[in-house]
């Protein structure tokens, strides 16, 4: 079977097949640079984008790698946002690997509880970051933004301890996150110069856009929300059938969460209601979120001026 090799995780060719053949082209990272290319871009920025994404399922409509996925896409469009601001930088190598258990390292809890989640230790995540990180300093880049479309607690934790140890451990490195500003504040975690707080769900909105469903949604996950985000990015990645699919509310959702029992939602989604969910409005989620992870990266670039 061919694969197609992703730096911290692997994609088979049944999942690239629902992109077309120039899945990577259209949303390209270093991955498709030949080394002359790369260094003639060093020669342009010392700034990385680099998404972080995680391999967990999506309910029956959406691959096992949307969250990986999603956050490259989100940052070629921040880059491209970047560089009409006259900040050129580099995507940098999608790293498909992340958390998705939520009790301890060892727990079939969060969305380890559905098949074909994957997850490792949150120490093996802070030294592969940490680890890449260093690889990308040895290779001129100074300035290093990261990117989560995965927001579980610990991976998003594990996110926040890989920036604190590598601004430790790498001289001459700055490195930061932008993350869910309501995120860190579930986490307690107060805003630092290295983690960049973003309104990147504006569930005021959503709620216009695609009704609130059979109750308030506390979190989107294969949802109206993230099935319209992915139908803008990856229309053909989108199985058909998912407007009958039923409605689960976020409660439901997150109590698979904190249990493990998945029978307590077998959907594997929670949020917003599918049945307004389209392109059109994933386009005015991406576009609010290009907007505001960029104002925050712009706004640290210009500070350092």
């Amino acid at each position: 079977m061919k694969m197609m090799l992703f730096l911290g995780g692997v994609v088979c060719a049944g999942a690239l097949s629902l992109l077309g053949a120039d899945a990577t082209a259209k949303y390209p990272t270093m991955l498709e640079m030949t080394f002359p290319e790369f260094e003639a871009a060093l020669k342009k920025t010392d700034v990385v984008l680099v998404p972080v994404g995680a391999i967990e399922e999506h309910n029956a409509h959406l691959p096992l790698g949307t969250d990986a996925m999603n956050a490259t896409a989100q940052l070629f469009h921040v880059q491209q946002y970047l560089r009409k601001a006259g900040v050129e930088t580099i995507l940098g190598p999608p790293l498909n690997i992340g958390i998705t258990n939520e009790a301890s390292d060892t727990a079939r809890d969060g969305t380890y509880a559905y098949p074909g989640s994957l997850t490792i230790s949150k120490a093996t995540f802070v030294a592969l970051y940490v680890d890449v990180l260093r690889s990308l300093y040895d290779n001129g880049l100074r300035r290093a933004f990261l990117y989560s479309a995965h927001l579980g607690f610990r991976h998003v934790e594990a996110i926040v301890e890989a920036v604190e140890e590598a601004n430790r451990k790498i001289s001459g490195m700055s490195v930061y996150a932008t993350i869910e500003s309501a995120r860190l504040a579930a986490m307690k975690r107060k805003p630092s110069p290295n983690l960049l707080p973003v309104e990147g769900r504006n569930f005021e909105m959503l709620i216009k856009l695609l009704g609130r469903g059979a109750e308030q949604p506390q979190a989107t996950h294969a949802d109206g929300a993230e099935t319209s985000w992915t139908l803008y990015f990856y229309p053909e990645a989108v199985h058909p059938g998912y407007q009958q699919f039923p409605q689960s509310p976020s409660s439901r959702f997150m109590e698979v969460l904190r249990t493990g029992d998945r029978t307590k939602n077998p959907t594997g989604s929670g949020g917003f209601p599918f049945e307004n969910a389209s392109a059109d409005v994933g386009k005015q989620i991406a576009d609010y979120r290009t907007t505001r992870i960029g104002d925050s990266i712009l706004h640290v670039l210009k500070g350092q001026q």
